[in-house]
């Protein structure tokens, strides 16, 4: 039943605490000096939770099932399993009197399936890479005429980029033995390790002079992040840069081998430790709509 104005007392009136907004036209008396306060008080928005309160309900159930339905996610996770295996493999190689039930065979063919897995998801980008970078060229055709082109770090960023796209691919071809040709097989596995290579001193010279850029900024997030991407990078161009030499002695190198696969997950688990600090925030965001 409604309640009618006229029986609204004077005390009621002029209480302090707030209207509610689906009441107040029914329970304020018009033209009463405490209306506007009334409805300011009404209509003062609920206080947000805190940061600190959000990120206590960020499971890490979720974070893993979001990474899980990203292809990065599943990119950087199948490369940590696979880096895991390489380590198990070679150390079970160097050492076969300590691990004499591991079945290398089985590891290794592990190993090649996380690392065709990894490719086929990649695959099928390198048109639209190739693609875009022409498209640049042709509406720039002065771009390749002027020497300074080689100082525009994002023309080579390009260039890196589908290289390493291209050759990727067709390494993949490569390994799903589309390509038989043996020496066209090894120029590829050549070019791929080269393409990784320039890819991570590029990478890793940017982030460099990003950590730089952002050192005297002093946010936290920011810092641990750049910090990551140097090391990661770092220790991506460490990985394969042995693949480069022909190293003859079989000792050195099983040993420079397991070194670079080292190196290899310590990049991988850095990658992952990237993606949850940016899948965390993800899932920060969503909670706080």
């Amino acid at each position: 039943m409604t309640t009618s104005t006229t029986n609204f007392s004077a005390s009621e009136a002029h209480s302090n605490t707030a209207v509610p907004t689906l009441l107040k036209d029914k329970h304020v008396v018009e033209g009463d000096d405490d209306e506007a306060t009334a409805r300011e008080q009404s209509e003062t928005p609920r206080p947000t939770r805190s940061n600190k309160q959000f990120k206590s309900n960020v499971r890490n159930v979720d974070i893993i099932k979001y990474l899980i339905g990203t292809i990065a996610g599943k990119d950087k996770i199948a490369k940590f399993l696979k880096c895991i295996l390489d380590i198990v493999k070679k150390v079970s190689l160097m050492f076969p009197s300590q691990f004499p039930n591991v079945n290398t065979k089985d590891l290794a063919y592990i190993g090649n399936q996380l690392s065709l897995f990894r490719s086929i998801m990649r695959f099928g980008s390198a048109p639209y890479n190739v693609a875009s970078l022409i498209n640049k060229i042709l509406h720039n055709k002065n771009l390749l005429k002027n020497p300074s082109v080689l100082c525009n770090h994002l023309f080579v960023e390009n260039v890196i980029d589908v290289y390493s796209t291209v050759v990727d691919q067709l390494s993949l071809l490569s390994k799903l033995n589309i390509i038989k040709n043996r020496s066209l097989r090894e120029r590829i596995s050549r070019n791929d390790t080269l393409a990784t290579e320039v890819d991570a001193i590029y990478s890793l010279q940017k982030a460099c002079l990003t950590y730089q850029k952002n050192k005297s900024q002093k946010n936290k997030k920011t810092d641990i992040m750049n910090k990551i991407d140097v090391v990661r990078f770092a220790m991506e161009l460490i990985s394969n840069t042995p693949d480069l030499f022909l190293i003859r002695s079989p000792r050195v190198e099983k040993m420079i081998s397991l070194f670079s696969t080292v190196c290899s997950t310590v990049s991988a688990v850095l990658n992952l430790v990237r993606l949850w600090i940016l899948a965390k925030e993800h899932q920060l965001v969503k909670l706080s709509v």
